[in-house]
């Protein structure tokens, strides 16, 4: 998971981490952590605005070194057009909003990795 926000980061790591048999990696730096993912990396979920670059531009990087890996943006961006935007280009959208955000999150992991 990457995303600027370390708080943030670090309790949807916790949220993740209770899945079976998932270990979660978290980083709050997204070029470390486009410079971390690899062959072995399941799955990759991404915040939208990020300083330098957004998770557009991480699901760029995802398709074009590992087009099977699935990228889902979970973010709380209200820019018209990015749910829409992510969609188009084969990524799932998770809203950060609401008391139930996690748990949504938790639920599109467990179903993209159950595939």
């Amino acid at each position: 998971m990457v995303d600027d926000d370390p708080d943030l980061t670090a309790l949807a790591g916790a949220y993740l981490g209770r899945l079976d048999a998932v270990a979660v990696e978290t980083r709050t730096d997204p070029e470390a952590a486009l410079a971390w993912v690899d062959g072995t990396v399941d799955c990759v979920v991404t915040d939208y605005e990020m300083p330098g670059t957004d998770g557009l531009d991480v699901l760029e990087t995802v398709r074009t070194d590992h087009p099977e890996t699935p990228v889902i943006f979970f973010s709380g961006t209200e820019e018209d057009g990015v749910a829409e935007r992510a969609r188009e280009r084969g990524a799932r959208f998770v809203a950060k909003a609401g008391a139930d955000g996690l748990d949504r999150l938790v639920g599109v992991v467990e179903t993209e990795l159950d595939g």
